[in-house]
């Protein structure tokens, strides 16, 4: 322990922080006028997008969006290049059945409408040749947006005439790549298997089950449906219930390129020029910048 106090770090003079700044020698060079305006406040997001390395242009931009603004959601729909060499044309046509409304058809449904045509027509259309469709392509991917907490207030800054204009930004939220189609799939696989069973006990109900006449022994459960209704209903928060009663609102993307952005641009920027006046002192300010509780 003798031998750690007693080493030549102790001897090392302390720093004169006086020395080396001296607040004199730090000349004001300018000042620089801030302006606040709130034009677009209520509509002033930052989008981020961690699962992409290139910016949007004309050719690759959103062909379509739409937002939840209550709870502050977004979806984009990122078209994808089907004649790509990296795409795979055989996984794009079994995604695609989760982005459309029609039914998976299982052997069950082939046969009944093999057996319609057949009926109204003498042969199926199934057999004929060329009668093959194209199968539709995952041509899009949608990009869903969460929320970033919120840990300070950010604002967007522009310059202008030697003036700095800044916005307030209302929220941050993060674009990532959602797979819906996928549980639409496996809903429509639940529903096609539903079908089959369906078939199956009708199939089983025309036919005589010897099993009938010997007497069997039933257990019957009753449920309580309305406790069940309620914990299922309990286990959302209200936040999430309302987002998902929430209609979805069509939104129009426009490139930063375009006439239209120019004008909501322009916007950044305030005309009015009268000072503002605090409603704290110094020292009420300097502590809610700190972030401590009084």
């Amino acid at each position: 322990m003798a031998s750690v106090l007693n080493s030549d770090l102790i001897d090392v003079p302390a720093a004169n922080h006086e020395a080396q700044y001296n607040s004199d020698d730090d000349e004001v060079l300018g000042e620089i006028p801030v302006y606040l305006t709130t034009a677009l406040a209520k509509y002033m997001y930052i989008f981020q997008y961690p699962m992409r390395n290139m910016r949007f242009s004309s050719r690759n931009g959103p062909q379509a969006a739409r937002m939840k603004p209550q709870a502050n959601m977004v979806e984009l729909d990122i078209p994808l290049d089907t004649r790509s060499e990296f795409y795979s044309t055989e996984r794009g046509e079994d995604f695609a059945m989760g982005m459309n409304e029609k039914a998976f058809k299982t052997a069950y449904d082939k046969r009944m409408e093999e057996m319609e045509e057949e009926n109204m027509y003498g042969r199926s259309s199934t057999a004929a040749a060329g009668s093959k469709k194209e199968e539709e392509l995952l041509d899009r991917m949608t990009l869903s947006s969460t929320e970033v907490p919120s840990q300070t207030n950010y604002v967007v800054g522009a310059v202008r005439d030697g003036g700095l204009h800044l916005t307030p930004v209302r929220s941050i939220i993060q674009m990532r790549p959602a797979f819906k189609y996928i549980d639409k799939i496996d809903e429509k696989f639940k529903a096609a298997n539903k079908r089959i069973q369906d078939a199956e006990k009708e199939e089983a109900a025309t036919k005589p089950d010897p099993s009938t006449s010997k007497a069997q022994a039933l257990q019957v459960t009753v449920k309580n449906s309305e406790k069940e209704t309620t914990a299922r209903r309990n286990a959302y928060s209200m936040a999430v219930r309302n987002a998902e009663e929430e209609p979805w609102q069509p939104i129009v993307y426009y490139d930063d390129s375009t006439h239209q952005a120019e004008i909501i641009y322009e916007a950044l920027f305030t005309h009015k020029t009268q000072p503002l006046k605090s409603a704290m002192t110094r020292s009420q300010y300097l502590n809610e910048l700190s972030g401590i509780k009084q």
